[in-house]
């Protein structure tokens, strides 16, 4: 099986927009009532708003195709504030990671986090951030398997409810 991983395109925003809205509704959707979830996504995961996220010079938006077929996709974002639980400087934030279903269980997942922490460090960040579900104990145990630790707490809102997130981060190696 051949995986290419590669920036998103903008005439992909409308397949990407599906995508995103998929994946999130299979990891989250249970998050929340029905409407705060439907509230999310329908602010979240526009074509419109994916178009405008590609096209920005501090997101990296990458799809991952296993044998020509998306399993998935990834965002760093350069433009955010951090945490003030990130300590070193400069950083970024590793804000979105899925893959579909279909996809789970292939390393696929571990070779998409090893190409976003290499881009991390070609761009000259000296760590990586992200936030998680307190209540997602598989999505924690992921990210510490590949080197994250949780420094702090967030808020997140799925509509108008707020959920407890972890703030994870990790250090890169120098050169």
């Amino acid at each position: 099986m051949k995986t290419e991983i590669r920036p998103a395109r903008l005439s992909e925003a409308a397949e990407l927009s599906a995508m995103m809205r998929r994946t999130f509704l299979a990891a989250n959707g249970h998050c929340s009532t029905p409407e705060n979830v439907a509230a999310f996504v329908a602010q979240a995961y526009t074509p419109e708003r994916q178009a405008q996220e590609i096209r920005d010079p501090d997101t990296l938006t990458l799809i991952v195709e296993q044998d020509g077929v998306w399993a998935g996709f990834a965002q760093l974002r350069w433009g955010t504030l951090p945490p003030t639980d990130v300590g070193l400087q400069p950083t970024v934030e590793l804000a979105r990671i899925y893959l579909d279903e279909a996809f789970h269980g292939r390393g696929i997942a571990a070779v998409l986090v090893s190409h976003l922490l290499a881009a991390a460090r070609l761009r000259g960040s000296r760590s990586v951030w992200l936030t998680v579900w307190q209540e997602s104990s598989q999505a924690i145990r992921f990210w510490r398997k590949h080197g994250f630790q949780i420094v702090g707490r967030s808020i997140f809102h799925v509509g108008d409810d707020p959920k407890e997130d972890w703030v994870m981060a990790q250090v890169l190696p120098e050169g």
